[in-house]
């Protein structure tokens, strides 16, 4: 299939989602598959461009968080049933641990990355979405695995990808980091303590491929701010919650139009906040500026009064006043 009809399949696939039909998305992605299409390429350029393009929909305010939930649970189903023609390997492989970080609830990039592990023929115990550090050690302990594979898609879950991968690495088995919340050059995956990390699912199997049999312990963190990260992360939701206070108290117009912005502000905020604690977990800065940017989008998009950015970056500097580290990071975040 040329490279421009599978761009169509993904548009037709998108619209598909977009009504909900999980039948015809079901018919057409078998319809795909009888094409000659195998699984995983479907999975590659039809149902992950898909699923990228409703995260976009959702921030240009073209699509409800509704429709967004209703359509990822189409594309699971989906996923599901285009696992059902992936080959198993031999029962009595030493699997791959695969499972997305604490409290992320997303599981389609930890489904892709398994049924790419499964296709190479390596055997995979899948935890799916909301694994803690003390379910996977007990799985570790129960299963033995060759590896764990971690999927995070926000930045405000780098503190639990630590505590996650100092759990893993005390039982002395690698770990492979990857998803969204992560840079492409995999150097927060380096600082957190991974083992590797991977980019996409066939990045995966070839970083699991060479992974030691064992590892050590995760070494401490010991760069400016990794202290500090623990103490936001604690208080990401009263902190949240005191500046959306604020906000909405120099914002008092009863004005329908706003209902839209202070909504996602709201939903948003503990996010943006929990970014502070990923950039300081990981000490790059970048995971900060990147939550930033990515909430001006969405606000942009519901007509959220002009001066909201600046006043943001203020409230939030202003709330890690006790913190040196987190405070100099929050003042020199980039504006606009």
């Amino acid at each position: 299939m040329t490279s421009t009809a599978r761009a169509d399949a993904a548009t037709v696939y998108l619209d598909l989602l977009g009504s909900g039909d999980r039948a015809s998305a079901l018919a057409f992605v078998r319809e795909l598959r009888a094409s000659g299409m195998s699984a995983l390429e479907v999975m590659n350029t039809v149902v992950a461009p898909a699923q990228f393009r409703i995260g976009e929909l959702w921030a240009e305010d073209a699509w409800s968080v509704a429709q967004e939930h209703a359509a990822t649970a189409v594309s699971e189903a989906v996923l599901n049933v285009l696992a059902a023609d992936t080959p198993r390997p031999p029962a009595d492989s030493s699997p791959v641990l695969v499972s997305c970080v604490e409290q992320e609830w997303h599981a389609l990039a930890a489904l892709l990355v398994a049924e790419h592990l499964r296709s190479n023929q390596m055997a995979v115990s899948y935890l799916g979405a909301n694994a803690s550090a003390e379910h996977l050690v007990r799985h570790i302990h129960a299963v033995g695995p060759r590896a764990v594979a971690l999927s995070c898609s926000l930045s405000a879950s780098l503190p639990r990808v630590r505590r996650q991968i100092e759990a893993v690495r005390e039982t002395g088995t690698p770990v492979v980091v990857g998803g969204a919340a992560f840079d492409t050059e995999g150097r927060r995956a380096a600082v957190l303590g991974a083992s590797g990390f991977a980019r996409t699912g066939a990045d995966a199997v070839r970083v699991v491929q060479d992974l030691p049999s064992a590892v050590a312990p995760a070494p401490p963190l010991t760069h400016p701010g990794a202290d500090e990260a623990w103490i936001v992360h604690a208080d990401r939701e009263s902190i949240a919650a005191q500046i959306r206070q604020r906000v909405l108290e120099a914002h008092t117009l009863d004005d329908d139009t706003a209902t839209g912005w202070r909504q996602a502000l709201s939903d948003h905020l503990p996010h943006l906040v929990g970014s502070v604690a990923g950039a300081l977990i990981s000490d790059d800065p970048r995971v900060l500026h990147e939550s930033l940017a990515w909430t001006d989008m969405v606000l942009d998009h519901r007509s959220a009064p002009d001066g909201l950015p600046a006043e943001l970056r203020g409230l939030l500097a202003e709330s890690m006043r006790e913190l040196p580290v987190a405070s100099r990071l929050c003042a020199e975040a980039p504006t606009g």
